[in-house]
């Protein structure tokens, strides 16, 4: 069978490799669909390997239909709907550096568990939708970090799929005010599908004075302006980015940093100390996987299908993770027939 697998800096491949083998406590899912992460397309950029050289297989946000299940697994069964989960079980993780990678027809679960490596799927939801899982979590995962309430007003930077989850998540809690702030209209035009109030280009609107004017002034800090948002996330990652926040955050603020900075970043401590600035992290989805399965039958379908701007039959592969580096992207989806 076909398996997309990291081969060098900047090159993958559509390797042929054998069908998955699996154990008695091993299980096959056929692949449904498998949407592109961005750490797909780092992984890509810099050439990742597993030990010795040998190929990286690619692909984390996988949903199929169980095909064969090893004789010692128990609660699974053929023929039923599941979400993948990519840290599958005892240490063991997909696509993620793993042996196994799901940007394939078929896809080995090692040492499967019901509900935790494999969770089945609502008849409401199709593969595409669930496939949707781990971007979401990861997503609500960041606004947890951030504690906001009814009454927050928010800013959201970079409104790639974690950023455009984020708003949703934060949509649905009924935030006082969302803004998005990202350099692409086109994922502008995305949040505010998601729920976000308002948008911000960087690059034609000074960031500082129109949060200003959607969200007040905070408290002056040594004689400084800030603004009146109580919560900043930062999912875009931009070399500016936190060194801005700090200097117009109110007393009191808080930041979530979920995305992934691949070189340090100095940061203004006296303005962070002055305000008294909560900077916090936040990476992966520790535990909201089974809140975003709970939660997807309710949020509208057409809401989760314009989060996927463009899919993909796993034949036009290559087409789909050019796509997904293109700034007017939201989430990429790969199909299989």
């Amino acid at each position: 069978m076909k398996l997309v697998r990291v081969h060098a800096p900047g090159r993958y491949a559509i390797d042929e490799v054998p069908q998955p083998n699996p154990g008695p406590r091993d299980v096959v899912v056929r692949v449904g669909a498998c949407g592109i992460c961005g750490s797909d397309l780092h992984y890509v950029r810099q050439g990742y390997t597993r030990p010795g050289g040998e190929p990286l297989p690619l692909g984390h946000e996988a949903a199929g239909i169980v095909e064969t299940v090893g004789e010692d697994v128990r609660g699974i069964t053929p023929g039923i709907r599941v979400f993948i989960n990519p840290e599958c079980h005892d240490g063991t993780v997909m696509g993620n550096g793993g042996t196994e990678g799901a940007f394939a027809p078929r896809v080995l679960v090692r040492e499967a568990v019901a509900n935790k490596s494999l969770l089945p799927l609502p008849d409401s939801l199709t593969l595409a939708q669930a496939a949707l899982m781990e971007p979401l979590a990861v997503g609500l995962h960041g606004v947890n970090r951030g504690q906001p309430t009814a009454e927050s007003q928010v800013a959201v930077y970079g409104c790639g799929p974690i950023g455009l989850g984020a708003i949703l998540w934060l949509a649905r809690r009924g935030v006082r005010h969302i803004v998005a702030v990202d350099i692409s209209d086109a994922r502008l035009a995305f949040a505010r599908q998601m729920g976000a109030h308002a948008t911000i280009n960087p690059l034609r609107e000074n960031v500082a004075e129109r949060l200003t004017e959607l969200h007040g002034t905070g408290t002056a800090v040594m004689g400084q302006a800030t603004v009146g948002t109580n919560v900043f996330y930062d999912m875009a990652g931009g070399k500016d980015v936190i060194n801005s926040i700090v200097a117009m955050a109110q007393y009191h603020a808080r930041l979530v940093i979920t995305a992934v900075y691949l070189e340090p970043v100095p940061i203004n401590l006296t303005d962070v100390l002055m305000r008294e600035l909560e900077i916090t992290t936040a990476g992966g989805y520790p535990s909201e996987l089974p809140d975003v399965l709970a939660a997807l039958p309710s949020i509208d379908p057409a809401l989760l299908d314009a989060y996927v701007s463009h899919s993909f039959d796993f034949a036009d592969f290559d087409e789909a993770i050019a796509t997904a580096q293109r700034p007017d992207s939201a989430k990429v989806m790969v199909t299989f027939g």
